[in-house]
């Protein structure tokens, strides 16, 4: 059992401990009118066992909470801290390939998703870019590919034809770049 499993189920755990306290509730009370063994809602309010399907039914009836509150919370939790340790992954590779060298007292918290998705471009490895697409949607790596680093011009072309091709499915990359490109020094000229 990982130390982020243990935190996503706390918080479930917690909170069915609040409904059980704010309730005026014993464990061993509700336990017993959902019919469960004491020790087993113990296990899951400390967030050493996984609230089950049928246990989770059986405590929303009993709290009168919308059906699937619970797994939904669970659920909600499992993902926000997949997430979390992704990035945290992806940021603890970055750092080995030095490539916040420039930056002071950055941290995985600190790092905005622009700058750790054009990081991994150039930093990462196939495998490691894959996280990325488990923390964003395409539609926005896209915009921030586009953004930052399509615009580049001749410093990046070859990874841009790489990316572009193998990430967007962007057929005839190498016009697409130096469109993007041109529109992108319009718009400076424009606003000049």
């Amino acid at each position: 059992m990982t130390i982020y499993y243990l935190c996503v189920m706390n918080r479930v755990g917690q909170y069915i401990d609040s409904l059980i306290k704010g309730g005026g509730h014993k464990q061993s009370d509700v336990a017993r009118a959902i019919g469960v063994q004491r020790q087993l809602l113990s296990f899951i309010i400390a967030g050493r066992r996984e609230l089950s399907l049928p246990l989770a039914l059986k405590l929303e009836s009993f709290f009168n909470l919308p059906e699937g509150k619970l797994l939904k919370m669970q659920a909600e939790n499992s993902v926000h801290d997949y997430k979390h340790q992704l990035k945290n992954e992806l940021a603890e590779q970055l750092f080995k390939a030095n490539a916040f060298w420039s930056y002071a007292n950055v941290s995985a918290e600190k790092i905005p998703a622009d700058e750790l998705i054009e990081k991994a471009f150039i930093y990462l490895d196939l495998k490691d870019i894959a996280k990325l697409f488990e923390l964003y949607t395409r539609g926005y790596i896209r915009k921030i590919w586009r953004e930052k680093m399509a615009i580049q011009g001749d410093y990046l072309f070859n990874l841009n034809v790489m990316i572009a091709l193998y990430y967007f499915d962007i057929r005839q990359p190498e016009k697409y770049l130096k469109r993007v490109e041109r529109e992108h020094l319009k718009h400076i000229l424009d606003y000049a």
